[in-house]
């Protein structure tokens, strides 16, 4: 059966991400209110991404059709936070003398990314998450990293919170040190970023992972959380 071309959405040159990984690369947001969007135009990239809803499955025919490939799924969740959460542990803000621990971490974490091969070389996304974690601790880009630690004061990983609106967080990174893994240490972030959002009086704390990650999921529901999009990165 014929795909209904032509595909329609705008092209943004990523710059940023076209230094960092040396491969030109632009975003795709598909918008049947745009331009009409050329297979030549879209040949000017080393690499495009596109982001669709899982719902959008004809986007998703047309991306196919134009030599798009799936490179992972991805689900967004909404996290209550509610005044009880004030009384939860807290995490220890990560200071500059922090940034060995915190990246070594994020080295190890965030292996399975949708920066991964045939796509981006095999420490891509080891250098990429080692840098977001960096500027996180130092406030540049997340606005700021928690630390949780064990009863003995052993640190067990970290979270980063963005500031979307007075209301609103966003977790852009949560890792633990490897030998902590399955020992609750996830519990123990998600609890000191909520404890965080209650005293700021944020009621709404969102996080996204990949759709694979049932670990990662699960936590997320545990702690209150709705799912609230499912979406598929696209890469050509």
């Amino acid at each position: 059966m014929a795909i209904n071309l032509p595909l329609r959405g705008e092209l943004e040159p990523l710059v940023w991400e076209s230094d960092f990984f040396q491969l030109k690369s632009a975003r795709l947001t598909p918008d049947a209110t745009a331009a009409e969007l050329t297979a030549q135009a879209l040949d000017d990239y080393a690499l495009v991404q596109a982001k669709v809803d899982a719902s959008e499955t004809h986007t998703l025919d047309v991306l196919s059709a134009l030599g798009f490939r799936l490179a992972e799924g991805e689900t967004d969740i909404c996290v209550t936070v509610t005044p009880q959460d004030n009384a939860r542990p807290a995490g220890r803000l990560a200071a500059p003398e922090d940034i060995p621990d915190v990246t070594a971490i994020a080295r190890q974490a965030f292996r399975l990314s949708r920066f991964r091969a045939p796509w981006y070389q095999p420490e891509d996304s080891a250098r990429f998450y080692a840098m977001w974690a960096e500027k996180a601790v130092l406030g540049t880009f997340d606005h700021l990293c928690l630390w949780a630690d064990d009863e003995q004061g052993n640190g067990l990983g970290f979270v980063t919170l963005r500031r979307l609106s007075e209301d609103e967080v966003r977790i852009g990174l949560l890792a633990v040190r490897p030998e902590y893994q399955g020992q609750g240490a996830g519990k123990k972030l998600m609890a000191a970023a909520k404890k965080w959002c209650a005293e700021q009086g944020v009621s709404r704390l969102y996080v996204a992972t990949q759709t694979g990650n049932l670990a990662a999921l699960n936590l997320y529901l545990a702690s209150g959380g709705k799912v609230t999009r499912t979406a598929y990165w696209l890469y050509r």
